[in-house]
């Protein structure tokens, strides 16, 4: 059998030897040797020569088919690439059309809530009780929440939303630094928001109470996933207070991961879990943290007191300081303007007492001047009289 396999090698070796040229075929030349140790050597070589080229030819062949299968796949990722993004292209312009069309077709007092949180005017604390609130709708909300800084809570408890809904307004968290508060209570959210609002509280530096009861991240205790990113975030987050999960079917796993994510958190200072399939130490290691976290934010907060009290006295001593000086200024700028008032009046006294001394020699001088005429007068009538009797 070996033979017959080495003789079809040699065969097939000797067949790609022949050449043709036009009508010609030109055979390769034929050998005829002795059976010696030389030509077992000679036959060898030919036959390892085959062997050789029948691999290239071989890997060569593997090679192009590769690179074909490469090129096949590459084209045919690049069609659904292209395919998803026109997917994408059409699923983000009916929602565009969606909520044009919506916003023509407010009412209900949505229209004056979202026009005042896009001029950044609405109240502090929202609530759309007696508003139906559908998936368009909601993303009308969600995109005026984005940019808001006047809003402080939100309130969007029973209105129905579902899991895409949820993923569209938790989104805009990962923007918005203003609200603090958060209602989402008796919805039917599910993992994807979970997921989605994980991603959102590992950046989110502003939401200090969020309310999830009552909705289903979990899938009805079936994926934990929803819950392990949130926990997750957990981890990084420190401005996070209020956190309420209860009657949402976690279960141990989901309380496992929560438990040593709260060993690296110390902001959550309440933390409902109520109505779910927790264990007991789980539920007892969760309560040691919080409270050992109620201890701290506890101690801090009396730490700023005494340090705003100190701040207080502080500043009343230096108002008190600053009012003594003012009133020992003021004391002296009296002092110098009585000086200044007596150096005037007595200036004016001088100066009036001058101009009565000056009137008085003048009025003197007159006198004199009088009397001297007078005299004058008289000498000369004596001599005008002496004259006559001569």
């Amino acid at each position: 059998m070996a033979a017959q396999t080495d003789e079809d090698f040699l065969r097939a070796y000797e067949l790609s030897l022949v050449e043709t040229i036009g009508d010609l075929t030109f055979q390769p030349p034929v050998e005829e040797l002795p059976r010696t140790k030389r030509t077992e050597e000679l036959q060898q070589r030919k036959k390892q020569a085959m062997y050789e080229l029948k691999a290239a030819a071989e890997a060569a062949k593997l090679a192009k088919e590769q690179e074909e299968a490469q090129k096949r796949r590459k084209a045919k990722e690049e069609k659904e690439q292209k395919r998803q993004l026109e997917l994408k292209r059409k699923e983000e312009e009916r929602k565009r059309r969606e909520e044009e069309e919506q916003r023509k077709q407010l009412e209900g007092g949505l229209d004056k809530i979202l026009e005042a949180l896009n001029n950044n005017t609405s109240a502090a604390s929202i609530g759309l009780g007696g508003i139906e609130l559908g998936s368009v709708r909601l993303r009308l909300l969600a995109s005026a929440i984005k940019d808001n800084k006047s809003c402080r809570s939100l309130d969007l408890g029973r209105k129905n939303l579902q899991d895409e809904d949820g993923v569209s307004l938790v989104s805009v968290f990962k923007e918005n630094k203003d609200l603090q508060k958060l209602e989402l209570e008796g919805n039917n959210l599910g993992i994807k928001t979970a997921r989605a609002l994980g991603e959102a509280l590992a950046v989110n530096q502003g939401l200090r109470c969020l309310n999830l009861e009552s909705n289903n991240i979990t899938a009805s205790g079936n994926d934990q996933s929803g819950v392990i990113a949130i926990a997750e975030a957990l981890e990084s987050n420190k401005f996070l207070r209020v956190l309420n999960l209860a009657r949402n079917q976690l279960t141990m796993q989901g309380g496992e991961r929560l438990v040593k994510a709260l060993q690296k958190n110390d902001t959550v200072t309440l933390l409902d879990l109520s109505g779910n399939e927790l264990g007991v130490e789980q539920l007892r290691a969760i309560e040691v943290v919080v409270q050992k976290n109620r201890e701290r934010l506890s101690q801090l907060r009396r730490t700023e007191r005494r340090e705003r009290f100190a701040l207080f006295n502080e500043e009343f001593l230096s108002r008190r300081y600053d009012m003594e000086v003012e009133a020992a200024r003021l004391e002296l700028d009296a002092v110098e303007e009585r000086r200044l008032e007596r150096t005037k009046q007595k200036n004016v006294d001088w100066r009036a007492a001058q101009q009565e001394r000056v009137m008085e020699e003048i009025a003197k001088m007159d006198e004199l001047m009088d009397e001297y005429k007078d005299r004058y007068e008289s000498r000369k009538g004596k001599k005008g009289k002496k004259g006559k009797k001569k």
